[in-house]
């Protein structure tokens, strides 16, 4: 399986949070880029940017694998809100989506999950409990090259959700 670059979008307005999944996100792995924001709107700007410049396109061969770490409870849009508000994400078809919480609300769990939402996570409360992260972004990582791969060998479509 050929290697592709990894790009985290990671949404949380939470400093601490964000610092902590950082620390292990790049001590655990190499050759990431990481792209903070704090609000939804900011994720909503950055999507709408990509798709004006053609990126994260799922037919290039030469794409990152970005992978969206997403706080759910955020003041002015939830996590939630924010994907609603993304709408069609068909352009976007190989990037996770992680739902970062302190909720273990059921409901919550549903409605991400048809939001197009990949894994559900609470969030750790130390930094052990930060490596969960790490792996949930390894497994998002290598499901995504390998759907990949079957799309180039089988010539199939480009549909990922």
């Amino acid at each position: 399986m050929k290697s592709l670059s990894l790009k985290i979008l990671l949404v949380d307005d939470d400093e601490e949070d964000r610092q902590l999944i950082r620390w292990a996100l790049t001590s655990a792995l190499e050759n990431i880029l990481i792209e903070e924001m704090t609000t939804g709107q900011e994720l909503i700007d950055w999507m709408a940017h990509q798709r004006k410049i053609g990126g994260d396109q799922p037919h290039k061969q030469d794409a990152t694998v970005t992978i969206l770490l997403l706080d759910m409870h955020m003041p002015k849009m939830t996590g939630l809100e924010t994907l609603r508000s993304l709408g069609d994400l068909r352009d976007f078809a190989y990037m996770p989506i992680v739902m970062l919480t302190a909720s273990i609300d059921s409901k919550l769990k549903q409605l991400a999950y048809e939001q197009g939402v990949h894994l559900y996570m609470v969030k750790p409360t130390g930094p052990r409990g930060f490596y969960r992260v790490v792996e949930a972004v390894k497994l998002c990582y290598w499901d995504t090259l390998r759907m990949r791969e079957q799309q180039e060998m089988s010539g199939m479509g480009s549909e990922y959700r």
